[in-house]
């Protein structure tokens, strides 16, 4: 505790002035004792005869002094007594708190599962921790005093250890990664922290730490393989690879701010241009061999640099499911998508996206594997095709004929019409001039029937001799025109052959819903006029 500075000055006035005054009194007293003692009156002459008579008088005279300044002196006596007394207190105080220190380090050195040794200002160990000797295999007995790197540092490590021991001598820190050799002479990876011991800005010693790393080099090893397999694997894979950073498009839509994937939807729906724009929120970092055989290209750059061109109306659909796909939290997105190549072929795909784990928040890594499916593609067009058209005329046949009626009635298409037309002549061809003349004849009825209607009528073969069209959306008296049109083709192609028995000789009905229809009523309709009209030419 601290004194005030003039508190100690005024207590030592006090004392004197209460010495002054004790010694003035015990003077009086002794001046009136002898005086009684001589039997003398109290006068001048009186005291100075007392002092010629009795000399212990002068020693009294003093007392006014000497008593002050034994007080004064016996208080700061005390004051010293005090104080050393609560010096004392400090230092016991001081030294406990300095003991809880050292044995709080001590135990927290001791404790920790990192590998301590602190040596002295020459570089000799004073102690190691438990963590140090389970590391190294050394208990503290055996090197204490001696030098570390000595001991743990091989031939070829020893000048980076002596590297690390200088800096921190002179009063560095240092943090690195190397080799270290165990009692048993295996090695341990660590990572080592070294840091200066100061005393009162005096460098005595030197605390290293070593941390064993041995099972995360592994692991980096077994990373680093790992990447460089699917690196091979990436570049060497058949299938087109590509890497993406998709991050702009990320923060294209956080800027957008939409609150659901509905709103989303509706907004890409809208945008023209989507397959302009999207190839511009999206980065391409690398793609394998086979991507640039893929897309005609001569090498990454030019496909860097063509990368807008390969996206086409086609593609739209496809990208919209992978933003929403993404927007609503989707890792991985697998759809079609059609594209176009360098050099300007369509090519249909499967394209497959995944994002890299640890980027699911920014989108800044996405794996893209591409499959072409064209010939594929083109063969499931080609049985679709086959599926629903006659293989000797390649129109509609009866099947797609019948569901494309039935749809038509579902979705209340007014008005429709349908003919019915029956080659007359089929089977005297077959058995006068054989089967390749009757198919002939059929072809040639077929290709009639094109030339006549409109691209969105529905011109079938029912089968054998029998032909059917479906004309949507027109009134029967344009129907009746159409078939006139029809009957004059045939009788402009009968002009010009020779052999009257090839002629196309066929019978044609009609009939046509102006409102809601059965639409076998209808065929039936029609197919009655087709036979009426048959059945006239053979009277």
């Amino acid at each position: 505790m601290t004194n005030h500075p003039s508190k100690p000055k005024k207590e030592a006035a006090q004392f004197a002035l209460q010495g002054i005054s004790l010694g003035v009194a015990i003077l009086f007293c002794a001046i009136l004792i002898e005086l009684n003692n001589l039997g003398l009156n109290f006068s001048v002459s009186s005291i100075i005869t007392i002092h010629q008579e009795n000399p212990l008088m002068w020693l009294m005279d003093a007392m006014p002094i000497i008593i002050p300044i034994l007080s004064v002196v016996h208080r700061r006596g005390l004051s010293l007594i005090a104080q050393a007394k609560d010096l004392k207190k400090e230092v016991a105080e001081r030294s406990q708190k300095i003991n809880e220190q050292k044995i709080f380090y001590e135990s927290l050195v001791n404790n920790s599962p990192v590998a301590i040794v602190t040596m002295d200002a020459y570089q000799k160990i004073i102690s190691i921790n438990d963590a140090f000797s389970n590391l190294f295999q050394y208990t503290e007995e055996e090197i204490k005093y001696k030098s570390l790197d000595d001991i743990i540092a091989r031939d070829e490590d020893v000048v980076q250890a002596y590297k690390f021991t200088s800096q921190v001598l002179e009063g560095g820190k240092i943090h690195g990664i190397g080799k270290r050799q165990r009692k048993d002479g295996s090695l341990v990876d660590v990572e080592i922290y070294g840091v200066p011991i100061l005393v009162d800005q005096k460098r005595i010693g030197v605390l290293g730490m070593y941390i064993d790393i041995t099972d995360r080099i592994k692991a980096e090893e077994t990373i680093k393989k790992s990447e460089l397999r699917f690196r091979s694997l990436f570049h060497d894979s058949p299938i087109s690879m590509w890497e993406f950073d998709f991050s702009n498009l990320k923060n294209y839509l956080e800027n957008l701010a939409f609150s659901s994937p509905d709103e989303l939807k509706i907004f890409l729906e809208k945008l023209s241009t989507l397959e302009k724009e999207f190839p511009t929120l999206i980065t391409v970092l690398d793609a394998n061999q086979a991507t640039l055989l893929l897309f005609k290209a001569a090498d990454l750059h030019q496909l860097k640099k063509e990368f807008d061109d390969i996206f086409i109306d086609q593609s739209v659909s496809a990208i919209q499911h992978i933003i929403i796909s993404l927007y609503s939290g989707s890792r991985q997105i697998e759809t079609e998508f059609t594209f176009r190549t360098l050099d300007n072929i369509l090519i249909h795909t499967i394209v497959r996206l995944s994002l890299v784990a640890g980027n699911e928040n920014n989108w800044a890594r996405v794996y893209v594997s591409i499959i072409d499916i064209t010939e594929r593609k083109w063969t499931e067009e080609r049985l679709r095709y086959l599926s629903m058209r006659d293989s000797m005329t390649c129109l509609f046949n009866r099947a797609f004929f019948e569901s494309e009626l039935t749809r038509l009635s579902q979705a209340q298409v007014f008005p429709i019409s349908i003919i019915i037309g029956d080659l007359d002549n089929l089977k005297r061809v077959n058995d006068t001039y054989g089967h390749n003349a009757g198919d002939a004849l059929i072809c040639k009825t077929a290709s009639l029937f094109i030339e006549s209607f409109r691209s969105e009528d529905i011109i079938a073969r029912l089968g054998g001799d029998e032909f059917a069209v479906i004309i949507p959306h027109l009134e029967e008296s344009v129907v009746q025109k159409i078939l006139a049109r029809l009957r004059k083709k045939i009788d402009e192609y009968n002009t010009t052959q020779e052999n009257p028995g090839m002629r196309i000789n066929i019978s044609l009905g009609t009939a046509t819903a102006e409102s809601n229809f059965e639409t076998e009523e209808l065929f039936k309709l029609a197919d009655q006029r087709m036979y009426q009209e048959k059945n006239g030419k053979r009277k």
